[in-house]
């Protein structure tokens, strides 16, 4: 059986100091103490490991680039691009440009950009749960942020919106509203592999548990969700409405046939203050916008973080979602 090849991950154990500052000797992109450097040497030495052509690169020249792997945009709400612009903007302010690459190229995509040895860290968004783009950016020893939380934290910092918390919030209003019952649309039980939805589904069970509140997650078109409201609408019983996707479509398509006029529905949504005005069953809305902004400026503070501090580890650092109230 062949020998598996090390990896800065071994370098960095051996050595006693963590993965970044691995690199940061290879790269040079930040001064490292001799002891530091030498014990890190040392380790690559015993090891035989053997640098990327990436990190070989950024040894000799601080790019001053930072990767930024995107997803594909699953619809026309502008969501991604607040992402992007906040990220871009950030960046420049610490004296960085971002170059796009985009999560259709995967783990392939992530191994082609660090063998150009054109960026020195690493941003990567909506992480999978179990996300195969992960083990090629340990690799690769560059710095690196997820904007997303996988079930193993990673060697590389997370910044993310507290999913779970944003779950237990929808639960408490529901009860608050005296609702009995959680209607939860969007297909929220077929997307559980993205670390989001599966985050916010435990907050939401979780919390439903303690408050004795049914959840019923709705698999039905999104076309349909007014009538299967409807359908899910007992005498002298109150059921919530949230969704995971097509809050809007959904939303004045109720307003639209009149649904949102019986008070046996509460509608509560993920949007923006432009919503809050369409029925007066629309429960207050959780404010995204602000925290999106908030998340993409700390997740290159984190990067910048990670490049510049020596001995800088990695953490996790949850936002926590706010209300706004209408």
């Amino acid at each position: 059986m062949r020998k598996k090849a090390p990896t800065s991950q071994d370098v960095a154990r051996l050595a006693g100091v963590s993965q970044s500052t691995v690199s940061y000797v290879l790269t040079g992109s930040r001064p490292i103490s001799e002891a530091t450097r030498a014990r890190v040497e040392d380790a690559i030495e015993k090891l035989g490991y053997h640098p990327n052509s990436g990190a070989r690169t950024l040894r000799s020249q601080r790019s001053g680039v930072i990767g930024l792997m995107v997803p594909e945009a699953e619809s026309d709400d502008g969501v991604l691009m607040v992402f992007i612009g906040a990220i871009a903007r950030e960046a420049r302010r610490y004296g960085y440009d971002i170059l796009l690459v985009t999560a259709q190229e995967g783990a392939q995509g992530i191994r082609r950009v660090v063998r150009t040895g054109v960026c020195e860290a690493l941003i990567l968004m909506e992480l999978g749960r179990h996300d195969e783009r992960v083990a090629p950016v340990i690799e690769s020893g560059l710095p690196f942020v997820t904007i997303g939380k996988p079930d193993e934290f990673p060697q590389g910092s997370v910044v993310d919106l507290d999913f779970e918390m944003l779950g237990g919030m929808i639960v408490e209003r529901a009860v608050e509203e005296q609702c009995d019952r959680l209607l939860l649309f969007g297909e929220p039980g077929r997307k559980r592999s993205r670390n989001d939805v599966a985050r916010f589904l435990a907050g939401v069970e979780d919390a439903a548990s303690e408050e004795g509140l049914e959840v019923v997650l709705d698999a039905v078109p999104l076309a349909d969700v007014p009538d299967q409201a409807l359908r899910l609408t007992l005498p002298n019983q109150r059921t919530a409405l949230f969704g995971i996707t097509g809050v809007r479509q959904v939303l004045f398509a109720m307003a639209a046939t009149g649904a949102l006029v019986d008070d046996t529905r509460l509608f509560i949504a993920l949007s923006g203050e432009d919503l809050v005005d369409v029925s007066p069953l629309l429960a207050s809305v959780p404010q995204l916008d602000p925290r999106r902004i908030e998340i993409s400026e700390l997740a290159v503070q984190e990067l910048v973080r990670l490049l510049q501090v020596e001995g800088a580890g990695p953490r996790v650092t949850l936002v926590e979602p706010r209300w706004l109230e209408g």
